[in-house]
């Protein structure tokens, strides 16, 4: 799944594309994909094409004039009218081609035996047309993603807009701000579930938490409560490095995560622990271990996290 830095990217690339852009047709390919109104969506989803139509229709002839974030949502905004919520979940991908490169071949997938394509492909869920003759491509191997359009007035109903965590690399997220998180958010859970629960911080999922706990010094077992003050600061310190080098980097492309442009990122390149259980640390040599946590994997060495 996208994470923070990922999705940080894919903001950051296509602000300066999409800005002042004005729609001229989108084509809603499965209608699963695009809702309407502030109501949060479950991963399963029935087709509904009067939504779509509706999706399209009210679209056409609008004007992008920002592309943000919050957490792992990215928000479009329309001439504050309206705004598409899209929200990547495990697979999905934003691609953008302009006029002059829309027979450009990518590859999809970060695996090299599989052959790059031209777009629209088999996992090509939503287009959008723009009067310049660009186009802006959603892709989705699970569909478990969405894009969801609301009024300016329903923003403030968006609940997971609402509930989402403080932002960690906002300069109003400091130590002072994560210690008083540690000691009256759920202190009695795992610290890798808590750093991945997006109401306590926003935009943590599985890769990064294993590489902050790493930095950290930190077993994902450890209990948040038992944390001393030294390992706090250490911990945030984490937070604050690992997600900054990897927005540096253009976020992990360690399977289906495509920038805007079709290139790749290079942060999975650097990680310490994550996807390497079976292989030596490159700190101490131990091998690499993996953990179960409520369904999903962590990595992490046990030499150098305790």
């Amino acid at each position: 799944m996208p994470e923070l830095p990922e999705v940080e990217t894919i903001v950051r690339e296509l602000r300066p594309k999409l800005k002042n852009k004005k729609i001229r047709e989108v084509r809603v390919l499965l209608p699963k994909m695009v809702a309407l109104g502030p109501a949060t969506l479950p991963n399963l989803r029935k087709t509904r094409g009067s939504v779509a139509v509706k999706f399209a229709k009210t679209l056409k002839g609008e004007k992008i004039t920002d592309v943000s974030r919050r957490a792992k949502m990215i928000i479009i905004d329309l001439a504050g009218k309206f705004a598409i919520l899209v929200h990547l979940k495990m697979t999905g991908q934003l691609i953008f081609l302009d006029r002059k490169h829309l027979d450009k071949k990518i590859r999809l997938l970060n695996i090299p035996s599989i052959t790059p394509v031209s777009l629209p492909a088999k996992p090509t869920h939503v287009i959008f047309e723009f009067t310049d003759g660009s186009k802006l491509f959603y892709n989705d191997y699970r569909q478990f993603g969405y894009l969801k359009l609301v009024t300016d007035k329903e923003l403030p109903y968006v609940r997971e807009l609402q509930d989402y965590g403080p932002e960690p690399l906002d300069k109003n997220f400091t130590f002072q701000a994560f210690e008083a998180l540690t000691l009256r958010r759920s202190p009695s859970r795992a610290v890798k579930l808590w750093l991945m629960d997006p109401t306590i911080i926003a935009g943590i999922g599985n890769i990064y938490s294993d590489e902050i706990l790493y930095f950290a010094k930190l077993k994902p077992t450890r209990v948040v409560k038992s944390l001393s003050a030294k390992e706090k600061k250490r911990l945030f310190q984490g937070i604050k490095k690992i997600l900054t080098d990897a927005v540096r980097h253009a976020g992990s492309s360690v399977w289906e995560f495509v920038r805007p442009s079709g290139n790749w990122g290079t942060y999975g390149l650097l990680h310490k622990v994550y996807g390497r259980a079976g292989e030596k640390c490159k700190v101490c040599g131990s091998i690499i271990k993996n953990m179960k946590f409520n369904g999903r994997t962590g990595s992490f060495c046990p030499r150098c996290q305790k």
